[in-house]
């Protein structure tokens, strides 16, 4: 009756479900095979959640000098696929908001208003891109903080300061990386920036008082960092300004929330192989589940990478893609065109298969990057007490109007997904099982 007011009640339990990067450039096909199950798993979850991994823009921004790899922007219309297959919280914190710059980041900002999305992860500064996106659900609120660790320093969100106005961008986590070398191998460094003249700029901005000095025990080579140290290698840590300035966000927002979830997007890699998890995201995402954030979702790498279960909560470090258009993009600057010595008005369909015939092991185009899962995950208070994941494959071999978007995986591609997540997440301790097209983690093991 109108005016009455709805009822109902605050479960004890909250659901959640999740999908990888949305890397969306144009419109889904109609009811394709599996549209339907896709939507009736993402539907089980109160809260639904993806990365929009691209600008929504009518065309019209310049694009940055830099971008996420490709530049990426979308019309609006591809927003009501998203609303359509349930999604009721999107982030927006990632590498490639920044394309168009700020006027790209603006016009994304006002598409989500329009359409009602609620997003989080970019901002007018950085208060306002730090800022949790709240949903109301029949189980409770839920609140969503979006970061990415990886981003050119140019689309990073300023602080309001006195005089003058904040700059937009995106909500960093920004990182500390020290590389350590035998002493040996520390002195031959020395000498080949002595004899090569590489810090000459450095010292100059050292004289000047344009740079500050290193810590005590480091030595730069041009901007990177090197200490003597034993096991030699690559050592990250996270910033603690960003670390505890997202903790507090948290803090904050568990306090209008029943449950805050945080995606951290990053790129960064312990090594060259793309399985593995950099340190500092490990130790960002533990600080995060402990200052009381209910789970993690991670991506950024565009492939599957291992799942833990710290203190009862679940890390999902990365969920590989939910859709990868990334060889459908309409546009394309002539900076794209210029770094592969083609001319100016070349077609992006042309530019991009040019890109593809330089990758020596498929590139971006590499099996593993259509194969993901879908998590659905029930919280009770501070612990998760169900977990499943659906494989799904994104169709690396089907023609190409169904190529690069969401079904259930079958066959030899659901069980190659089962196989990477035991070998990945069993670092971690983490069982998993197999049943009836359904991957579940045995929590009571942890």
């Amino acid at each position: 009756m109108l005016g009455m007011k709805e009822e109902y009640t605050v479960s004890t339990r909250m659901s959640f479900t999740a999908a990888g990067d949305a890397l969306i450039m144009h419109r889904l096909p109609g009811e394709y095979p599996g549209r339907r199950q896709i939507r009736e798993f993402l539907g089980r979850g109160d809260v639904k959640i993806t990365n929009l991994e691209t600008t929504i823009t009518d065309g019209s921004c310049f694009p940055s000098t830099f971008s996420g790899g490709t530049w990426l922007t979308a019309g609006e219309e591809v927003l009501e696929d998203l609303k359509e297959l349930g999604f009721n919280l999107l982030g927006t914190a990632n590498n490639h908001m920044l394309d168009y710059s700020f006027g790209g980041m603006l016009q994304t900002m006002e598409a989500l208003k329009r359409h009602g999305i609620c997003f989080a992860g970019m901002g007018e500064n950085l208060a306002k891109a730090s800022a949790p996106a709240m949903v109301e659900t029949g189980a409770g609120r839920a609140a969503l903080v979006a970061i990415t660790s990886t981003f050119d320093d140019t689309a990073r969100a300023g602080v309001q300061g006195p005089y003058l106005p904040a700059r937009p961008g995106i909500n960093p986590l920004r990182r500390k990386e020290i590389y350590g070398l035998s002493r040996e191998r520390m002195e031959q460094l020395k000498e080949i920036a002595e004899v090569s003249g590489v810090n000459v700029k450095n010292k100059r901005r050292l004289k000047t008082g344009y740079k500050l000095q290193a810590e005590d025990g480091i030595f730069e080579f041009r901007d990177m960092q090197f200490m003597v140290a034993e096991p030699e290698g690559k050592r990250t840590f996270a910033l603690e300004e960003d670390l505890e300035r997202i903790r507090e966000v948290i803090r904050n927002a568990k306090l209008e929330a029943e449950h805050v979830v945080v995606m951290i997007h990053s790129h960064e890699m312990k090594d060259e192989n793309m399985e593995t998890i950099d340190d500092f995201i490990v130790e960002s995402a533990h600080a995060f589940l402990d200052a009381g954030a209910s789970m993690i979702l991670g991506g950024g790498t565009h492939q599957l990478k291992g799942i833990e279960m710290y203190k009862g909560k679940p890390v999902f470090y990365s969920l590989g893609n939910f859709i990868y258009q990334n060889e459908s993009v309409r546009l394309l600057p002539p900076d794209f065109m210029e770094k592969y010595h083609l001319p100016w008005d070349t077609a992006p369909a042309r530019a991009l298969a040019v890109r593809r015939s330089h990758a020596r092991n498929g590139g971006m185009q590499s099996g593993e990057n259509y194969l993901s899962v879908i998590p659905y995950v029930e919280m009770e208070g501070e612990s998760c007490v169900k977990l499943e994941l659906l494989p799904v494959s994104l169709g690396v071999r089907e023609e190409k109007a169904f190529k690069a978007i969401p079904r259930p995986a079958q066959g030899k591609e659901a069980q190659q997904i089962f196989d990477t997540l035991v070998r990945l997440s069993g670092e971690f301790g983490t069982w998993l099982e197999w049943e009836d097209g359904i991957i579940r983690v045995r929590l009571e093991h942890k």
